[in-house]
């Protein structure tokens, strides 16, 4: 990536996205046919096995990176489809080497005989993760369970890209009058009078916590906890089949199997974590209930969820004269976006340059800015950051970082 000099092209349409899949998926095939070819079990060994198979792992992960930041991002629904599509077909393909019994041999055999001393922390780490992720993708089931469990991974797939499409798809909208957004800033007011509520996480925190009408919030509130309802049932399923897959593993559900990748190596370690954490909170959180429950004064003493918002904003400006609309006039969004990048430069010693002028296929849309980064020192060409923080139809809503190529992807 760092190599070319230029920014990647984001000219592509949904059929060559499609295309580019299944290019990878030969080439993946194709690599690794050619290792278990070329090394048997006796022979296997962490640099002729493990090492070719972690640049196969990452030529598969940059490449994906890519075609997966069209779902989030592109202003063609059809793009966005055919993205999920793509990712869903590559994620089936790479979770079926972990099915290749052949391929298992290979790593269980360097697992089994590499010395530990021989290999970094590292190294350990990663050909512990490999070998964990064939059992985990059902490499020692036999017969009914095997298919039952290939069943399962196949549905997931199905579902979470139905689910990811979903997302991606208008939420809806709701339309109020000037006097039911009361409280909102004019220019706000104006926009969500004209065009409507848009069901977006963004709009919705906008009027709960300015928004002085009530039955505002709750409408508000309880239609914005209820976008994409088709999202349940293929959330329940999800849920029913990762607990089915975990036991055929022989786990006793799927948080125990996810367990020992983690720092809390077991649910009960982690509900432990969690009653500690309530145990000490719920006196704070009882204190600051009472003051918002007194700044709201009711005569019955409620205090809903639609009035959190509301009323801690306005705790925070009362007490505490922290006014958030306020400070954001001091900080318009590409100004403010370039002094970060100044700190960034002096921080981690880079030099960070504007692209001006691109083409437009070397962005996904006109508003993106697109960064060319260097080793302030070398002149070493790191990469390039693009920056896209303006809402639009169609974009994932919430903040994000999207990975697009790796700078660097081979392992020697």
């Amino acid at each position: 990536m760092a190599s070319t000099g230029e920014p990647p092209s984001f000219n592509i349409t949904p059929f060559e996205l499609s295309e580019s899949a299944s290019t990878l998926i030969s080439r993946m095939n194709k690599s690794i046919n050619d290792l278990a070819l070329s090394v048997s079990p006796e022979q296997a060994s962490f640099e002729n096995t493990i090492l070719p198979f972690a640049n196969i792992e990452n030529e598969i992960k940059g490449k994906v990176q890519y075609m997966a930041l069209f779902q989030a991002v592109s202003p063609d629904p059809e793009m966005r489809k055919a993205s999920s599509t793509a990712v869903s077909i590559v994620d089936k393909a790479y979770l079926g080497l972990f099915q290749d019994r052949s391929l298992f041999a290979l790593v269980h055999a360097v697992q089994s005989t590499c010395l530990q001393d021989t290999i970094d922390a590292e190294d350990r780490k990663y050909l512990k993760r490999l070998h964990s992720l064939f059992w985990n993708n059902g490499i020692g089931l036999e017969g009914s369970a095997s298919e039952r469990f290939n069943t399962i991974s196949d549905r997931l797939m199905e579902l979470q890209v139905s689910f990811m499409e979903n997302l991606g798809s208008d939420p809806g909208r709701i339309w109020k009058t000037e006097d039911e957004l009361a409280g909102l800033a004019q220019q706000e007011l104006d926009d969500l009078v004209s065009n409507g509520i848009l069901l977006k996480r963004s709009r919705i925190n906008m009027v709960l916590s300015r928004c002085h009408n009530s039955d505002t919030r709750k409408d508000i509130f309880l239609r914005g906890q209820n976008t994409f309802p088709e999202n349940a049932s293929l959330l329940e399923e999800t849920l029913i089949l990762r607990d089915e897959a975990a036991r055929l593993l022989g786990f006793s559900s799927f948080a125990a199997q996810k367990g020992g990748e983690k720092i809390f190596s077991s649910p009960e370690s982690i509900r432990r974590m969690l009653d500690e954490l309530a145990d000490y909170l719920r006196p704070i959180a009882r204190k600051e209930l009472k003051e918002l429950r007194y700044l709201k004064n009711s005569s019955d003493g409620s205090f809903f969820l639609w009035d959190f918002d509301y009323y801690h904003d306005l705790l925070l400006r009362e007490r505490y004269e922290v006014d958030h609309e306020l400070i954001s006039e001091y900080f318009p969004a590409l100004f403010t976006t370039g002094k970060m990048l100044v700190v960034f430069e002096a921080i981690f010693g880079l030099s960070i340059q504007e692209i001006k002028d691109l083409p437009q296929e070397r962005t996904w849309h006109p508003e993106v800015q697109v960064f060319r980064v260097e080793d302030a020192e070398t002149s070493q060409l790191l990469g390039f950051l693009y920056v896209d923080i303006f809402h639009r139809a169609g974009k994932y809503s919430h903040a994000a970082n999207f990975n697009i190529y790796p700078v660097g992807s081979s392992i020697s």
